[in-house]
């Protein structure tokens, strides 16, 4: 199944968390669904990358997620650079200072900036972001590298955004795209954010499974999409089939390869 077959996208999963990835993958074709599956580690990219490479409707992310920043050593960061280099998909990384995470403020912040500058150097990266009580900080990591030029080439795409509204207009402002899952349109915060994001920057996510062991089916998977399609097209006055059309379109040109 080519990236061009899915009708939904999920644009931040984590299939590494599932019992079998590949059965998983096969899973999510049959409905009809392509994947961006995001790592949270090198160790799990590198078996992932191996284990999903013949998956035509997934991509999988190099990834160093904030909560396992403090987990791994500097050899395991450098093969993450390594391979940040050598793949278009990055993700999950990104910075988290709520409190049960800020202890490692200054190596999640290492480690995103470290990312960030071979993003700039190498360039057409599509950068799975993780923000929490941290949107300045991570734009401020990726301007500072030049990540966000647009001689960079690079996509950023902010999974479940929850930050403030100026924070959203200047993420906003800088190109980034926004990929929306049910728990953000909970709160009417969310559901207000959902209306501002330009419709050519909107992706759907389920962030599914949380965690190993976690329940999870292709078929729980395309009801989540389309239920949040079906809110995001109410919230915004837009047509259901146009904009689940423009935000399949956009999801298939970033995950060409």
């Amino acid at each position: 199944m080519s990236m061009d077959e899915p009708a939904y996208f999920d644009m931040h999963c984590h299939l590494g968390f599932c019992e079998d990835a590949v059965q998983a993958a096969r899973a999510l074709a049959a409905a009809g669904v392509g994947a961006f599956s995001n790592t949270v580690t090198p160790a799990e990219f590198a078996e992932q990358r191996v284990a999903l490479v013949g998956e035509g409707n997934v991509r999988t992310g190099a990834g160093l997620h904030p909560w396992w920043v403090g987990e791994v050593d500097a050899a395991a960061c450098e093969s993450l650079l390594t391979t940040v280099e050598r793949t278009r998909f990055i993700g999950e990384v990104g910075l988290d200072f709520s409190p049960a995470h800020i202890a490692t403020r200054e190596a999640q912040v290492d480690a995103l900036a470290q990312v960030a500058r071979v993003c700039m150097q190498v360039g057409g990266k599509v950068v799975s972001l993780h923000a929490v009580r941290a949107v300045d900080d991570v734009l401020n990591v990726l301007e500072r590298a030049d990540a966000l030029t647009a001689d960079a080439g690079n996509a950023c795409i902010i999974h479940w955004f929850s930050g403030t509204s100026d924070q959203l207009t200047r993420a906003r402002r800088v190109g980034c795209y926004f990929s929306v899952n049910p728990r953000m349109l909970d709160s009417k915060r969310g559901r207000a954010y959902a209306q501002a994001i330009p419709a050519d920057r909107l992706l759907l996510e389920t962030d599914e499974p949380a965690s190993e062991g976690a329940p999870w089916s292709a078929a729980r998977v395309r009801g989540s999409l389309e239920e949040t399609l079906t809110q995001l097209a109410a919230l915004r006055g837009d047509d259901p089939a146009q904009l689940r059309e423009q935000i399949a379109q956009t999801s298939r040109t970033l995950l060409q390869q």
